[in-house]
């Protein structure tokens, strides 16, 4: 997938979850001008990052690197006030999704 249908669906998913560039990149260490690089497709994203960044927005990482997987909606979803997150709530976030998508993955492994 290239780096604009990429940056693309990051700013989507980032925009449809009412963070800002600033939280982003916060939770990442980065600067907020990486982050508008990367969705712009100026500048391409690093495996680890993505991997992050599907965590916290509650995604497959495949949504992100194989353009035939044509996710809408998340796989993890939860409510919160992001206007009210701390920045150590980011990565508490980011685990909760992680530890759901795992659930469900073993989920479908057994049958269940």
């Amino acid at each position: 997938m290239d780096n604009k249908t990429i940056g693309r669906r990051l700013r989507a998913i980032r925009e449809s979850t009412s963070f800002t560039q600033e939280q982003v990149a916060k939770y990442l260490g980065v600067k907020r001008e990486v982050i508008s690089y990367i969705e712009t497709g100026a500048r391409p994203v690093n495996t680890l990052m993505l991997r992050k960044l599907a965590d916290l927005y509650g995604y497959k990482f495949s949504y992100f690197v194989d353009e035939s997987v044509k996710e809408e909606e998340p796989e993890v979803s939860m409510a919160f006030r992001v206007s009210d997150l701390s920045d150590s709530a980011l990565p508490i976030i980011a685990q909760v999704k992680k530890i759901a998508l795992n659930l469900d993955s073993l989920y479908s492994l057994l049958g269940e």
